[in-house]
């Protein structure tokens, strides 16, 4: 224990080090994989230096953001201990010359708008993996051994109420970390997402038409929140502070709640029309069509991954669950990932580089898994061919995917063969058939195209 504490230590060190001390730190998050650094001047961050370090898998610069691949579980680590530096840091500045460093206020941009999704989206990842699972065991024990169900019926009960929890509250966790990141009341973000749903806007008809709960998904709890976000910043920069305390949140929650009934709750409605009416013809259609969309969105992943363009699918996933139940697009995305296994897998067979080797020994098991970032930054990417390869396993595999209208029963999370106990009931075949043909193909196609073996 003591050893992955004193590693978690050193590599948080490393990363303050090499990325021009906390003082260039504009803004610190994570993801499941990743430390992401905004810097206040990029030129003082050693990406070099960095990549050298042990246990940092690679490093980019995704528009404005700096990007440490750490690994699965241990970023959320390494973000702990870099969070409590820092704030030391930070403290220790502000004792000594009461000038705390104030993040500077940048326009809008899209790479910032996908930065704070991710941001938003990315702490509810635990949970709905946690509660996923516990509603995936039912399934495989349903599937398996269907007499146990019947002979403990509460029991089941109980594991299914605690497996849909998560997909209850969801909107409330997606309004706190709305208003979080926007820097307004975590409370207020929660209570205008909360409102959205409340069961009690069936009773209600404004301007001749019925209410309805949650009739605007996730579209409008991002909508809202970010207005009250917005507005409750504006109106306590303003407001005397004698005041603050209760004409912002009063005015906040019922100016946001009455633009949320009448304006977001119909425009997330009409927008969730529109997403359910593409996916419909896009991914469920039995014709060609959709397998030509799986094979096109599987191919094609790996680039949205290194763009980040990808962190804009995330309330897409959400949206996709809560009108179909299942989400059929991730699945397919997930593809990417696998054909990259199957053309390192080749790599794997034919290099002679023997730190290559070692890398692919380390990176390939998690790579299954769904881990692919190692593959992705320490192989395929420097080697170029391998990735070209691997998106076209991905293409096969995501076609796959598509002719089987396999989904998952939460909006996102890890990929891989960790997706089993989250596919749909009776889908798990069809997912294997998908994963392995995304292996083979992606094999094939690098073992066609080969690949440059480094002499060093």
């Amino acid at each position: 224990m003591a050893n992955k504490i004193e590693h978690l230590e050193v590599l948080a060190r490393e990363i303050e080090k090499y990325a021009g001390g906390f003082e260039n730190v504009a803004t610190l998050t994570h993801c499941m994989t990743r430390i992401r650094l905004v810097l206040k001047d990029n030129t003082k961050f050693d990406a070099q230096a960095l990549k050298q370090v042990e246990g940092v898998k690679g490093v980019i610069f995704n528009g404005e953001q700096q990007q440490v691949i750490v690994g699965m579980g241990t970023a959320a680590k390494v973000f702990t201990v870099l969070n409590k530096h820092m704030q030391g840091s930070v403290s220790t500045r502000a004792d000594s010359d009461n000038t705390p460093p104030i993040a500077e206020k940048k326009g809008f941009s899209i790479r910032r708008t996908l930065n704070t999704l991710a941001a938003i989206f990315v702490p509810t990842i635990p949970a709905l993996i946690g509660c996923g699972l516990i509603m995936g065991l039912i399934n495989i024990v349903r599937l398996v051994a269907p007499g146990v169900v019947d002979q403990f019926p509460e029991l089941f009960k109980l594991l299914k109420l605690i497996g849909s929890a998560v997909f209850v509250y969801l909107s409330i966790m997606i309004g706190m970390n709305t208003a979080k990141e926007l820097g307004a009341s975590t409370s207020i973000g929660a209570v205008m997402a909360g409102l959205l749903s409340m069961p009690g806007l069936a009773d209600i008809t404004l301007f001749g038409e019925k209410l309805q709960p949650n009739s605007g998904g996730i579209f409008a709890v991002l909508m809202v929140v970010v207005f009250s976000s917005k507005f409750e910043v504006w109106f306590r920069s303003i407001i005397k502070e004698s005041l603050d305390l209760i004409i912002t949140p009063f005015l906040t929650i019922l100016v946001s709640a009455m633009v949320a009934i009448i304006v977001f709750q119909p425009a997330g409605h009409y927008l969730n029309q529109i997403l359910a009416q593409g996916v419909s013809v896009a991914l469920l259609d039995s014709g060609s069509g959709a397998i030509a969309t799986g094979g096109i969105l599987g191919g094609s992943f790996l680039f949205l991954l290194l763009t980040g363009l990808h962190q804009g699918l995330i309330p897409i996933h959400a949206e996709i669950l809560q009108t179909f139940g299942l989400n059929y697009l991730f699945p397919i995305l997930a593809m990417g990932g696998m054909g990259q296994v199957g053309s390192c897998f080749w790599v794997f067979l034919k290099t002679k580089n023997q730190r290559l080797k070692k890398t692919l020994v380390g990176a390939l098991p998690v790579g299954i898994f769904g881990v692919g970032e190692p593959l992705l930054f320490g192989v395929s990417l420097p080697l170029g061919k391998p990735f070209i390869a691997g998106c076209i396993g991905g293409a096969a595999g995501g076609a796959l995917m598509a002719f089987f209208h396999v989904g998952i029963i939460i909006p996102f999370g890890t990929a891989g063969l960790s997706l089993i106990p989250l596919v749909g009931d009776g889908q798990i075949l069809d997912f294997l058939i998908a994963v392995a043909g995304a292996w083979i193909v992606g094999f094939i196609a690098s073992m066609i195209i080969g690949f440059n073996d480094p002499e060093k």
